[in-house]
């Protein structure tokens, strides 16, 4: 890196062709970290009213989702927290951007040589009428290599020789005119695993001249790009000594080298890999092979705690490298079914909707996969795009899938071990139970799918379809957590107390392991309160088994280093099955692994500690069966979709001559149906009926059940009038059912029926018509019914409020709470809003 910025200093000092003087910078002593780096910007920023360039050549990284860019400097380091995993590095966003649009220069130009320079575009922000351009090494989510200490990075390189050379037919080197040819010199070379190597760029504002270069004035002594490195002190920030303001525009006259040109640079070059920031190796030691880890987002704290203590290992010069993130499930599972698309994203995505790209989505092309689960590598190896070859060296770790029941729900001894999901699932929801099911999102981690799988098969046996199961769980808790960590930790805040100690959840036997912990306990959560209730393991007899798989990643058009690469890889895999990295993953409650399956825990496993005693057997050696078949788990994905998917509504609206007095005005019937359609999203279809005698029929139609335009439904609301008639509810209710029940296929999406009444004429339906339409509801497609009265007390004294509620698993809302906010919150558990 310090050769790269080297040559950077030579470009902008040349005599000739420079647009500065070598006598108007100063190099400050030492090395900088994040405080040093801060000030120097803001001291740069400050005095700078010229020309303010910004140049970083070193280590950038970002989060798994290709957010968050970061650079490295002396210090920076990074950590297993999720919310905050770099540590005294360089927001770009917050420490670059967010000082760089208060600088007071004429032209800011920041140049950016590092891994994900491209990420920093999603975050160019500049202020008013800034002078502002960005210059990335590479287009987003591309890694780039290191470049040699002697000859500095290939992208560096080539924008030495063009400010230093100029370019063909230009008189001078400008901004946009150096992205033109620096994008055209880097087409033919590649960057890490064969990507294409594009530098790009964002510009706002004047064009700014960078380089009085042209191909007729090269400087008899340039330096050429293979040039030894110059013994000189390291790099760091310079300034410009003296002031004077540049005003001059490209499009009024070209300034020359003899105006007052005032110029900062910023240059810096940070040290080792990505976990070697600060590991102030001797510059003997040879870079070490980088390698990149995705692991399954349950497993990632433990394999970041195993990869850390292998890179913590004593010994000499580091060898190896290793950054560590996790992806979302089906994320990654899609993107290497069609993994050539991971080397070579689209440049656009077409006009039907949003593409693949896997760079964005989940991170650079892994060296390794840990997955939850081998079903997961099994789909991943179905046929596509494919550039990749997914290699099992075997399991690292298990983990067997519980129900995690709350001590303090009763349940038979006989349900703990063998006992099909259904039938427990069934005691749970018996009368002296009432306990809540829940499961983290089966679209982020092996484990949630695996579970999901289950419950489906298990309950559909017995005619639940996935549409009531879902709904069942987002009237518990919405939206759904990510990863079981995500649901322990819901569950422990304040505003679930009402929960905590009455949901079942499906979870990782270890997540549940870690959460029986006291809050004096090494390794308790953090989230957690101390009133988080203890729970007991079942192992349902059809729940099968996380088995954390080491899978080799080798990438096609790959080849550079490939020996050293394949090599590190099959070292870290020896390690983790080992004795020191099993020692990590049982102290976290995983199973060790003993000649490729599940070992008995043993003295130090998690589960063997006082926390867990008779909450987990570990006399139970769990099998790895049932298998789970590629067709089931795409099956159940689909049917997740379809179940959280666009939702049908059809609001049922009293018009009787009764409501009169609750029809308009804020928080009035017409008002709060208008309020909830906020709800719906654009794909989810919806009705809206008004409910009086119409010959035959009970209702009236005032918008048609379809997709509608969101003012145009509001506009039909608005026009809505009450009729001097009577209305008979329970009928209108009966239509209703059977009118989503003709448009429901086995259940496949959720479905609501919204009725605001007076309750007038709800008082005084018989209670054999009643009992009717409880039946009704209760048969085939199930749809919820939330009855929102307007009257004091209509939940509890209306037997048709109460009952039609209870029978369909609806709600029913009164104005002893906020009306306004709990029917758009009702009616968002079924449509989609914004979400599309």
């Amino acid at each position: 890196m310090a050769r790269s910025v080297q040559l950077m200093r030579q470009a902008l000092t040349a005599g000739a062709t420079g647009v500065l003087d070598p006598g108007d910078l100063i190099v400050p002593e030492g090395e900088l970290g994040h405080t040093a780096f801060r000030a120097a910007l803001s001291e740069a920023r400050d005095q700078a009213e010229g020309l303010l360039l910004v140049y970083f050549a070193g280590h950038g990284l970002v989060r798994s989702n290709g957010t968050d860019l970061h650079l490295m400097v002396s210090g920076s380091r990074v950590t297993q927290n999720r919310e905050h995993p770099f540590v005294d590095a360089i927001s770009w966003q917050h420490d670059v951007m967010g000082s760089l649009i208060h600088a007071k220069a004429d032209w800011v130009v920041v140049i950016l040589d590092c891994c994900y320079a491209g990420n920093a575009l999603r975050d160019f922000t500049p202020d008013g009428e800034q002078n502002f351009a960005v210059l990335t090494a590479a287009e987003a989510g591309v890694e780039i290599p290191e470049g040699s200490p002697a000859d500095g990075t290939p992208f560096t390189r080539e924008v030495h020789r063009l400010l230093t050379d100029g370019i063909p037919g230009q008189s001078k080197v400008t901004f946009t005119g150096l992205v033109a040819a620096v994008r055209e010199a880097m087409e033919p070379v590649r960057a890490v695993d064969e990507h294409r190597w594009l530098p790009d760029e964002r510009r706002r504002g004047d064009d700014v001249v960078l380089s009085h270069a042209a191909p007729a004035s090269v400087p008899a002594a340039a330096p050429p790009a293979t040039a030894p490195p110059i013994q000189e002190p390291p790099p760091a920030p310079v300034r410009a000594r003296s002031g004077g303001r540049l005003r001059h525009r490209l499009k009024n006259r070209a300034f020359t080298r003899t105006a007052a040109v005032v110029l900062t640079v910023l240059a810096l070059a940070a040290a080792g890999g990505v976990y070697a920031l600060t590991s102030g190796q001797a510059a003997a030691c040879a870079p070490p092979t980088e390698l990149r880890l995705l692991a399954d987002p349950d497993a990632l704290p433990t394999v970041q705690k195993a990869v850390d203590g292998y890179l913590q290992r004593p010994g000499g010069c580091r060898t190896v490298g290793i950054t560590v993130y996790a992806g979302k499930g089906t994320d990654a599972v899609t993107a290497f079914r069609n993994s050539a698309v991971w080397q070579s994203p689209p440049a656009t995505c077409p006009a039907t909707g949003d593409c693949l790209r896997p760079q964005r989505d989940l991170g650079a092309q892994p060296d390794i996969w840990i997955p939850g689960a081998s079903s997961t590598w099994e789909r991943a190896r179905e046929a596509g795009k494919q550039a990749v070859t997914l290699d099992r060296l075997g399991p690292v770790a298990y983990s067997p899938l519980v129900l995690a029941v709350p001590g303090t729900v009763s349940l038979p001894a006989a349900d703990q071990t063998g006992t099909p999901l259904s039938v427990i699932i069934g005691h749970l929801r018996a009368p002296q139970s009432q306990a809540a099911l829940l499961r983290p999102d089966p679209e982020y981690t092996d484990a949630a799918l695996l579970g999901t799988v289950a419950l489906y098969t298990s309950l559909g046996g017995s005619g639940q379809s996935p549409a009531e199961i879902e709904q069942g769980m987002v009237q518990a808790l919405s939206p759904s957590p990510s990863t079981a960590n995500d649901l322990m930790c819901a569950l422990a805040r304040g505003t679930n107390n009402a929960l905590e100690d009455r949901a079942a959840v499906l979870v990782p036997e270890q997540t549940m392991a870690r959460f029986n912990l006291g809050p004096a306990d090494p390794g308790h959560p953090t989230c957690t309160s101390a009133t988080l209730s203890k729970r007991i393991a079942n192992y349902p007899s059809d729940l099968p088994m996380a088995d954390l798989p080491f899978i080799h990643v080798t990438w096609k058009g790959a080849d550079r280093h490939s020996d050293e690469r394949a090599q590190a890889v099959r070292d870290l895999y020896t390690w983790l099955t080992g004795t020191d990295a099993q020692t990590l993953f049982t102290g976290d409650g995983y199973r060790g692994v003993s000649d490729g399956h599940p070992a008995i825990p043993g003295p130090g496993s998690l589960l063997t500690d006082p926390a867990n005693s008779r909450a987990v057997r570990t006399d139970l050696l769990p099998s790895v069966a049932p298998e789970v078949s590629t067709a089931a788990l795409d099956k159940t994905l689909q049917s997740y979709r379809q179940a959280l998917g666009p939702g049908r509504v059809l609001y049922l609206l009293d018009s009787s001559s009764s409501m009169d007095g609750f029809w308009t005005g804020p928080g009035r019937a017409k008002d709060l149906l208008a309020r909830s359609l906020r709800s719906l999203g654009a794909k989810d279809e919806y009705g809206i009926w008004s409910v009086v005698e119409d010959g035959s029929a009970h209702h009236r139609e005032l918008l048609s059940f379809g997709t509608h335009d969101r003012k145009a439904a509001e506009a039909k609301v608005a026009e809505a009038t009450t009729v001097r008639q009577d209305a008979r509810p329970d009928l209108a209710l009966h239509e209703a059912l059977a009118e989503l029940r003709g448009r429901a296929k086995n259940g496949d999406r959720p479905q609501l029926i919204v009725f605001i009444t007076d309750d007038e004429d709800s008082t005084g339906i018989p209670p054999a018509a009643l009992t009717s339409l409880v039946q009704d509801a209760a048969a085939g497609a199930r749809s919820r019914v939330v009855t929102v009265s307007l009257h004091s007390g209509g939940c509890t004294a209306v037997a048709l409020n109460q009952r039609i509620t209870a029978a369909t698993g609806g709600r029913c809302l009164d104005p002893a709470v906020e009306l306004a906010t709990e029917l758009p919150a009702e009616v968002a558990k079924t449509g989609t809003g914004d979400a599309e």
